[in-house]
């Protein structure tokens, strides 16, 4: 191929691509590692996330195939349904709630258990389990699924 034919069909590529593709890069949790620390650092920034409504972080974070069971309600909640239950959070500041998190690293996989003591709306005290499996692709973490306990 001809250079300016190659340089036309990569800028055509380029006029191809939407103006409002995510950066995943810019809003993705810093320096992954394959440990245990960088599991705990994006379980942190995930409910962060969620406390915040930041969509982004959460769309870059979790494969498009993501689904959570919910144990007590006996429901399946994909990507979609998460994002849409977070963005009414957007420029929210609530104070988040600091996790405790366990996690076992096997090669590219990963799994983490983490809890937290929450106030719920009524003012009460409730404790909070979750579990999250991970997948470590192309130097980033994604989440592949969970369970809420």
């Amino acid at each position: 191929m001809k250079p300016s034919l190659l340089i036309a069909a990569g800028a055509a590529l380029l006029a191809a691509v939407p103006a409002f593709a995510l950066d995943c890069k810019a809003v993705q949790t810093p320096q992954q590692e394959r440990n245990e620390e960088t599991i705990r650092r994006i379980e942190q920034g995930w409910l962060t996330a969620e406390y915040h409504g930041d969509v982004d972080f959460l769309d870059c974070l979790l494969t498009p195939g993501y689904a959570v069971i919910a144990t007590h309600d006996s429901m399946i909640r994909s990507k979609a349904d998460l994002l849409a239950r977070v963005a009414p959070n957007k420029g929210k500041t609530t104070p988040v709630p600091a996790l405790a998190t366990q996690v076992v690293v096997n090669g590219d996989h990963a799994t983490a258990f983490s809890s937290m003591t929450m106030q719920t709306k009524t003012g009460e005290t409730k404790e909070v389990r979750f579990v999250d499996s991970y997948v470590f692709d192309h130097a980033t973490w994604r989440a592949v699924g969970g369970v809420d306990l």
